[in-house]
């Protein structure tokens, strides 16, 4: 990979994200490089993958929804339209980054899709840049440092604590939860009793 990729990601961010949003994308990838170190993933794949998760969170619940009428849909998308259009900048994030920037790794890919919602035995990567975007230094949510802090020590818990939190968070604010969420937080229960 390029590293010339850099200069046109925190150009094409600049330009796209709002100076919070673009700061908040630097942070995340600044500790998922951290973490990446401490757990023998490529420093370069996880700042990318941490600088475009949230590449298209700019766009508007209609942009996003106008977005997907020319390409492929997924899974729970007529559910997510409905009741959490947020959520499709994971999905549109992913194609961003393989259109605009011609990204083909398909874990970096998969990281960018899959940073919100998570999914059924993620890579490392992928629980890097799930948890980062949850503990990053401007997240001021009241278990991020705590959380961030288990990240350095033991990834696998940081991610569970942070996908039980997300789960929570969602039912306790009366939200709808995607079924996808629901799957993968009984696989990983199910499948990784350390976790408890």
């Amino acid at each position: 990979m390029n590293r010339n990729i850099e200069v046109q990601i925190f150009d094409y961010l600049s330009k796209h994200l709002s100076p919070k949003r673009f700061e908040h994308s630097y942070n995340v990838a600044m500790i998922a490089v951290e973490l990446a170190s401490k757990n023998n993933v490529d420093l370069l794949r996880a700042q990318i993958a941490g600088l475009l998760h949230d590449c298209a969170k700019a766009m508007t619940n209609k942009e996003l929804i106008d977005f997907f009428k020319r390409r492929k849909t997924f899974e729970w998308f007529k559910e997510i339209v409905k009741f959490s259009p947020h959520l499709l900048h994971s999905f549109a994030g992913e194609i961003v980054a393989k259109e605009e920037f011609k990204i083909k790794d398909k874990d970096i890919l998969n990281t960018i899709r899959n940073h919100t919602l998570g999914r059924k035995n993620m890579s490392v990567l992928e629980k890097i840049v799930f948890v980062s975007d949850s503990v990053s230094h401007d997240r001021k949510w009241k278990y991020a440092k705590r959380i961030r802090d288990l990240a350095k020590n033991d990834l696998d818990k940081a991610f569970f604590e942070i996908l039980r939190k997300k789960v929570e968070y969602v039912i306790d604010s009366g939200s709808w939860l995607c079924p996808q969420t629901v799957d993968i937080w009984n696989w990983y229960v199910s499948n990784y009793k350390k976790y408890n």
